[in-house]
Formats: C-alpha cells, structure tokens, sequence
C-alpha cells in the first residue's frame, strides 16, 4: 500500500531504494531515513545522468535529468 504525499515535491520515477517496498509510518519519497540508500536507474549507482547524488531531496522537478513518466 502506497501512502499519500502532502508536502513532498514529486520525485523522479527512476529514483529506487529498498525502503520503498516496506511498511513504514512516513512515505520514503520524504527522504527522511537515515539508513536508506537510494540510487537512479538511468545510472544505476548513486548519481543520476548528470553526475548529482540520488537521493528524495535532490531528484526533484527542476533538475536536468528528472522524469515525469518512469522508464
């Protein structure tokens, strides 16, 4: 079950972290976990296309490389 998002920015769809298939009491698209790794599928490690860090915070509308739609 997915939660709803109140204030969190849309995040990029090719933005993945384990965290994301758990139940948990906030929404991992918040980027609140401290444990949490995340990486990008364009790239499959911890930066995105254009060299910046993946992360909830970063993979953000704006940014060069972000999707609307996933893959």
């Amino acid at each position: 079950m997915e939660l709803p998002l109140t204030n969190t920015p849309a995040v990029c769809p090719m933005l993945r972290t384990k965290t994301a298939y758990g139940t948990y009491s906030t929404d991992w698209r918040e980027g609140d976990s401290t444990t949490a790794v995340y990486w990008c599928l364009a790239t499959m490690g911890v930066a995105g296309p254009d060299e910046g860090l993946a992360t909830p915070r970063e993979c953000i509308e704006g940014r060069g490389c972000f999707r609307k739609e996933g893959i």
